[in-house]
Protein backbone atom coordinates (compact mmCIF):
# COMPACT_ATOMS: atom_id res chain seq x y z
CA UNK A 1 0.00 0.00 0.00
CA UNK A 2 3.09 2.23 0.63
CA UNK A 3 4.46 1.67 -2.37
CA UNK A 4 1.76 2.07 -4.30
CA UNK A 5 0.66 5.58 -2.49
CA UNK A 6 4.42 6.94 -3.15
CA UNK A 7 4.56 5.99 -6.80
CA UNK A 8 1.35 7.44 -7.24
CA UNK A 9 2.96 10.72 -5.65
CA UNK A 10 5.76 10.68 -7.77
CA UNK A 11 3.70 10.05 -10.93
CA UNK A 12 1.55 13.38 -9.63
CA UNK A 13 4.44 15.35 -8.87
CA UNK A 14 6.31 14.10 -12.24
CA UNK A 15 3.52 15.34 -14.09
CA UNK A 16 2.81 18.59 -12.24
CA UNK A 17 6.65 19.52 -12.90
CA UNK A 18 5.64 18.75 -16.66
CA UNK A 19 2.90 20.65 -17.11
CA UNK A 20 4.45 23.81 -15.23
CA UNK A 21 7.16 23.55 -17.68
CA UNK A 22 5.62 23.25 -20.79
CA UNK A 23 2.98 26.41 -19.48
CA UNK A 24 6.37 28.37 -18.50
CA UNK A 25 7.63 27.81 -22.02
CA UNK A 26 4.45 28.77 -24.10
CA UNK A 27 4.45 31.75 -22.21
CA UNK A 28 8.06 32.99 -23.30
CA UNK A 29 7.08 32.12 -27.25
CA UNK A 30 4.29 34.70 -26.72
CA UNK A 31 4.98 37.77 -29.07
CA UNK A 32 4.01 40.48 -26.53
CA UNK A 33 4.50 43.50 -29.32
CA UNK A 34 1.97 41.60 -31.55
CA UNK A 35 -0.49 40.71 -28.65
CA UNK A 36 -0.10 44.83 -27.52
CA UNK A 37 -0.83 45.99 -31.47
CA UNK A 38 -4.08 43.51 -31.56
CA UNK A 39 -5.32 45.01 -28.34
CA UNK A 40 -4.68 48.78 -29.46
CA UNK A 41 -7.04 47.80 -32.34
CA UNK A 42 -9.44 46.33 -30.13
CA UNK A 43 -9.49 49.12 -28.22
CA UNK A 44 -10.41 51.52 -31.01
CA UNK A 45 -12.87 48.80 -32.33
CA UNK A 46 -16.55 49.24 -32.06
CA UNK A 47 -17.63 45.90 -30.33
CA UNK A 48 -18.48 46.32 -26.81
CA UNK A 49 -17.54 43.13 -25.56
CA UNK A 50 -14.20 43.32 -27.48
CA UNK A 51 -13.04 46.76 -26.27
CA UNK A 52 -13.57 45.41 -22.47
CA UNK A 53 -12.56 42.07 -22.99
CA UNK A 54 -9.12 43.71 -24.40
CA UNK A 55 -9.51 46.14 -21.57
CA UNK A 56 -9.22 43.02 -19.40
CA UNK A 57 -6.44 41.37 -20.92
CA UNK A 58 -4.39 44.32 -20.41
CA UNK A 59 -5.02 44.73 -16.80
CA UNK A 60 -3.75 40.98 -16.61
CA UNK A 61 -0.67 41.30 -18.18
CA UNK A 62 -0.22 45.25 -18.38
CA UNK A 63 3.96 44.48 -17.10
CA UNK A 64 4.52 42.85 -20.77
CA UNK A 65 2.18 44.86 -22.77
CA UNK A 66 2.09 48.79 -24.23
CA UNK A 67 -1.15 50.30 -25.34
CA UNK A 68 -0.23 53.72 -24.97
CA UNK A 69 -1.13 54.35 -28.34
CA UNK A 70 -4.57 53.90 -27.30
CA UNK A 71 -5.12 56.14 -24.08
CA UNK A 72 -7.83 58.28 -25.96
CA UNK A 73 -10.06 55.05 -26.21
CA UNK A 74 -9.61 53.91 -23.13
CA UNK A 75 -10.38 57.56 -21.40
CA UNK A 76 -13.02 57.65 -24.11
CA UNK A 77 -14.68 54.55 -22.52
CA UNK A 78 -13.85 55.72 -18.79
CA UNK A 79 -15.60 59.31 -19.75
CA UNK A 80 -18.80 58.30 -21.26
CA UNK A 81 -19.94 55.16 -20.68
CA UNK A 82 -23.48 54.71 -19.31
CA UNK A 83 -22.13 51.54 -17.24
CA UNK A 84 -20.14 52.49 -14.22
CA UNK A 85 -18.16 49.22 -14.09
CA UNK A 86 -17.39 49.57 -17.41
CA UNK A 87 -15.70 53.12 -16.36
CA UNK A 88 -14.19 51.53 -13.56
CA UNK A 89 -12.64 48.68 -16.04
CA UNK A 90 -11.27 51.87 -18.06
CA UNK A 91 -9.84 53.95 -14.91
CA UNK A 92 -7.87 50.58 -13.99
CA UNK A 93 -6.67 50.18 -17.43
CA UNK A 94 -5.90 53.71 -17.20
CA UNK A 95 -3.73 53.01 -14.13
CA UNK A 96 -2.05 50.16 -15.32
CA UNK A 97 -1.27 52.15 -18.43
CA UNK A 98 0.21 55.14 -15.93
CA UNK A 99 0.42 57.12 -19.13
CA UNK A 100 1.37 60.52 -18.36
CA UNK A 101 -1.56 62.27 -20.56
CA UNK A 102 -3.97 59.93 -18.43
CA UNK A 103 -3.04 60.96 -14.93
CA UNK A 104 -2.75 64.60 -15.50
CA UNK A 105 -5.90 64.26 -16.81
CA UNK A 106 -7.53 62.05 -13.62
CA UNK A 107 -6.52 64.93 -11.75
CA UNK A 108 -8.29 67.38 -13.38
CA UNK A 109 -11.64 65.04 -13.48
CA UNK A 110 -11.16 64.37 -9.87
CA UNK A 111 -12.60 67.52 -9.23
CA UNK A 112 -15.60 67.28 -11.49
CA UNK A 113 -15.89 63.94 -11.01
CA UNK A 114 -20.05 63.20 -9.90
CA UNK A 115 -19.77 59.29 -8.47
CA UNK A 116 -18.59 59.41 -4.95
CA UNK A 117 -17.07 55.67 -5.61
CA UNK A 118 -15.15 56.66 -9.16
CA UNK A 119 -13.93 59.71 -7.23
CA UNK A 120 -12.78 57.96 -4.40
CA UNK A 121 -10.65 55.50 -7.02
CA UNK A 122 -9.55 58.50 -9.00
CA UNK A 123 -8.14 59.94 -5.87
CA UNK A 124 -6.34 56.92 -4.88
CA UNK A 125 -4.99 56.30 -8.26
CA UNK A 126 -3.56 60.05 -8.74
CA UNK A 127 -2.01 59.59 -5.16
CA UNK A 128 -0.30 56.20 -5.57
CA UNK A 129 1.05 58.17 -9.02
CA UNK A 130 2.44 61.38 -7.33
CA UNK A 131 4.05 59.68 -5.32
CA UNK A 132 5.69 56.97 -7.64
CA UNK A 133 6.62 60.13 -9.75
CA UNK A 134 8.03 61.75 -6.16
CA UNK A 135 10.36 58.33 -5.61
CA UNK A 136 11.74 58.44 -9.48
Amino acid sequence: MKTGMRLFTLAALGFALLTWENGHAQEKAVNWKLVSKNLVRSLASENEGLRQSAMDFFVQHADQLDINAAVYDVMHVYRNHKDERVRKLALVTLYKMQNKWAMEFLKVDLRFQDSAELKHMVAAIVQEYEAKKKES
